[in-house]
């Protein structure tokens, strides 16, 4: 067909992050980088996000599954630690999608104000207001979102260890970084 113009110019793009059932591989995508959390922070003079919170989260959780969760393995403790995985991930992917909706939402403010302000509009300062208020919002959604997403990856954590049949063990970064490398080394042949 020759010269038939393109109908599909009114397509509205729904994420496949906006359909997904959350997961942690989701959460992963979606969270937010951590230099630009504590850059916001520090731009709008709100607290900085305690950088052991999940490692907080994991040792409460693994506490949790200690006293909670039948210790015998088998399809009931399974379900109870993949639900306790849900509950952490899925209150996470939904401050995520709060958080990058929140951002969008000031990033046209601050772009309208640019317009108004270059073309002269009197009702220019209102807008500024508004643009701020905004881009204040989204700054705050974003430190939200990171820590339910440090929470989730804490949970994630304990309750891995309770999936493998592993006893629990505190994160030693020395630790990590030996495994890590050794992995890497595995790899590489």
């Amino acid at each position: 067909m020759s010269g038939s113009q393109n109908t599909a110019t009114n397509v509205v793009r729904f994420p496949i992050e906006h359909r997904m059932h959350p997961t942690l591989d989701l959460l992963r995508e979606l969270a937010p980088d951590v230099r630009q959390v504590l850059q916001r922070a520090e731009t709008f003079g709100l607290p900085v996000p305690d950088a052991m919170l999940r490692h907080a989260v994991d040792r409460e959780t693994a506490g949790h599954i200690l006293n909670h969760v039948r210790a015998e393995p088998g399809p009931e403790r399974r379900l109870a630690l993949k639900a306790l995985l849900a509950s952490a991930v899925a209150p996470a992917v939904a401050a995520c999608r709060v958080a990058d909706e929140a951002g969008e939402a000031a990033q046209a403010a601050r772009q309208r104000f640019v317009a108004m302000t270059a073309a002269g509009h009197h009702d220019a300062p209102a807008q500024e207001v508004d643009a701020d208020r905004l881009a204040l919002d989204a700054a705050t959604r974003l430190l939200e979102a990171h820590l339910r997403c440090e929470e989730a990856e804490g949970v994630a954590r304990a309750v891995g260890f309770a999936l493998r049949n592993e006893s629990w063990v505190p994160f030693d970064l020395a630790t990590e970084t030996e495994r890590l490398c050794r992995d890497g080394m595995m790899h590489a042949d």
